[in-house]
């Protein structure tokens, strides 16, 4: 009898202890259902800003170079972008298939650009100076006019050559950009802010790297930007859309809790889309890189400076290179 009784109490045991473990598995798979999205959203998160740091560092690296290969290339724009996108090699593997970017055209409109402005600054100057020396050869040769005359005849003519020039020098450099489009679709660029177009003086002559009086002029100062595309599934969308709305100055897209703003409204309401038009973001690089999210590119810009003596002499053309 008191067997029977110890085995049916070890029976009932046993039951209600697979019971408890049915139990735990349940709650186990519940719990593991409300949590494994939220983690798996921080990890590959957390994988997606560590690449985006590491661009960063890279970037850094890439203006170094680029600040590097100016001072010995008199600022050449050209020669900085090639020197800060060899850099940035190993960050942007896919860049050219994923978002079309790499412009074969663009590359090629740039080398014309540049050569063209170097013939204008060259040339346009001879061909005042020319003008110049022989006009006043030609009014200093009059025989009718006394010396008082003719140096106010030529004060007039350097007068009016300047302002000729001027002028030349403006639609020379309006029609190069014209023929060779305006249209800028570069991943890396770079921006030279210091030394300055006023720094060269009216006829843009270049400035003597190792002359005391332009130590300031002689200062290489630049900017790269480059156009980052994260590429982790889910989190790249979600880190680009804070993105935008803090460059933008707006709130996330969708529904997001807000408390009610006028009569009748709900705790949710839609957030309008950013304004990529007229009088929006169009040609900004905010809504460059809103156009191109509509395509499932997410890309970021990550900017970082650079400053160096200059070991040649600078330029007005490399700053003119668009």
């Amino acid at each position: 009898m008191r067997s029977r009784i110890a085995r049916l109490a070890l029976s009932l045991l046993l039951r209600g202890c697979a019971r408890a473990r049915r139990d735990e598995r349940g709650q186990a798979l519940v719990e593991s259902a409300i949590i494994m999205p939220l983690m798996t959203f921080l990890i590959l998160g957390i994988i997606q800003l560590v690449m985006m740091q590491h661009a960063r560092v890279m970037t850094e690296y890439a203006a170094f170079n680029a600040a590097r290969a100016g001072i010995v290339w008199n600022a050449d724009k050209i020669i900085m972008e090639n020197a800060a996108i060899i850099s940035l090699l190993p960050t942007y593997e896919g860049l050219f298939k994923q978002s079309d970017l790499g412009n074969p055209l663009q590359m090629l409109k740039r080398i014309a650009q540049r050569a063209l402005l170097y013939q204008k600054s060259r040339r346009l100057p001879q061909a005042v100076d020319l003008l110049k020396n022989g006009t006043g050869k030609i009014i200093n040769n009059l025989p009718l006019i006394n010396d008082k005359n003719k140096k106010a005849l030529n004060k007039q003519k350097n007068k009016l050559l300047n302002t000729a020039e001027k002028m030349a020098d403006k639609a020379l450099q309006k029609g190069i950009t014209k023929a060779l489009g305006p249209g800028d679709d570069r991943f890396v660029s770079v921006k030279i802010i210091n030394p300055k177009s006023s720094d060269f003086g009216r006829r843009g002559r270049e400035i003597e790297f190792d002359d005391p009086k332009t130590r300031d002029q002689t200062r290489l100062s630049i900017q790269v930007q480059y156009l980052y595309m994260m590429r982790v599934p889910f989190a790249n969308m979600i880190i680009h859309q804070a993105w935008l709305a803090g460059a933008a100055g707006k709130e996330l897209y969708g529904a997001i809790w807000n408390p009610q703003m006028q009569k009748k409204e709900t705790g949710f309401r839609s957030v309008a889309p950013l304004k990529l038009g007229k009088g929006g973001y169009g040609s900004s690089i905010v809504g460059k890189m809103a156009k191109l999210s509509k395509q499932g590119v997410y890309m970021v810009p990550i900017k970082t400076t650079y400053t160096m003596r200059m070991q040649s002499n600078p330029y007005k053309q490399s700053l003119e290179v668009k």
